[in-house]
């Protein structure tokens, strides 16, 4: 059986192939070792081997980690998602529910965000119902699911800034692959397009403001790989200003809303 599901199409196969050569789900029943009414609750929905591999999507029971690789649009979703994640997202386990909740908190000033926000989280956890708690001047888009320290193994006990945030090897792929969407979700995040006024002309960069040196640097690097050049502008905030590399990102990502 898979960690995350009672039972798998792997189960129902099981069952139904038995069923085929026996006709009783009594009988079924005491071969699989599955309670009746599992065995009678498959048979009446799909009767055949041959209607389950029509109808049962068997992917479903692979690990999302699994899942994600082996999915472009998910690769996709979750580059942004991470991006969000590492910036204002938080991971917590109540006790009033087995899995764990992944909490992004976004400005309310920022519905498209928002927006963005919880198609991408529920691209990435299609099995899990996504919502959106508000707050007087934030919200927290939130997802429970069991598989989440597989899929942000980032989080840990404290803050960040104060532990070492590094990718995994198959986070590291996505990232190479879509480093648009990261970067996207990190801006969306912590970042901000701001004016800089030098002597009465205006300026406009982006800047990117991180507590953490690790995610700071994930996001120079990222900038790296789309080809922009980024200054230090202090301690903990990162600024794109060179003039063509801020028209494209207006032309890419944009100013948030």
């Amino acid at each position: 059986m898979s960690r995350y599901n009672r039972y798998t199409g792997e189960d129902y196969r099981k069952i139904l192939a038995i069923y085929a050569d026996c006709g009783s789900i009594n009988h079924t029943a005491r071969l699989t070792k599955y309670p009746r009414t599992t065995v009678n609750r498959i048979i009446k929905k799909y009767e055949t081997v041959e209607q389950l591999e029509a109808l049962y999507d068997f992917e479903s029971d692979l690990p999302l980690v699994t899942r994600i690789q082996q999915n472009q649009d998910m690769q996709l979703h979750y580059a942004y998602v991470l991006g969000l994640y590492l910036g204002d997202g938080h991971i917590s386990k109540t006790n009033s529910h087995r899995a764990e909740r992944v909490m992004i908190f976004l400005d309310k000033a920022y519905p498209n965000i928002i927006k963005r926000c919880e198609k991408s989280l529920g691209i990435v956890f299609p099995n899990n119902e996504v919502g959106i708690v508000d707050k007087k001047t934030f919200v927290y888009v939130n997802c429970y699911s069991q598989q989440l320290p597989e899929l942000f193994p980032q989080h840990g006990e404290g803050k960040k800034h104060d532990r070492d945030i590094i990718l995994e090897e198959w986070q590291e792929r996505i990232v190479d692959a879509y480093p648009l969407e990261f970067f996207r979700g990190l801006y969306h995040s912590d970042g901000s397009r701001a004016q800089n006024i030098v002597k009465g002309k205006n300026y406009p960069r982006y800047m990117f403001s991180n507590y953490s040196d690790d995610i700071r640097k994930l996001f120079t690097d990222t900038a790296e790989k789309l080809g922009l050049t980024w200054t230090t502008a202090n301690a903990r905030n990162v600024a794109i200003s060179r003039r063509e590399d801020v028209a494209w990102l207006d032309e890419h990502i944009g100013e948030k809303s």
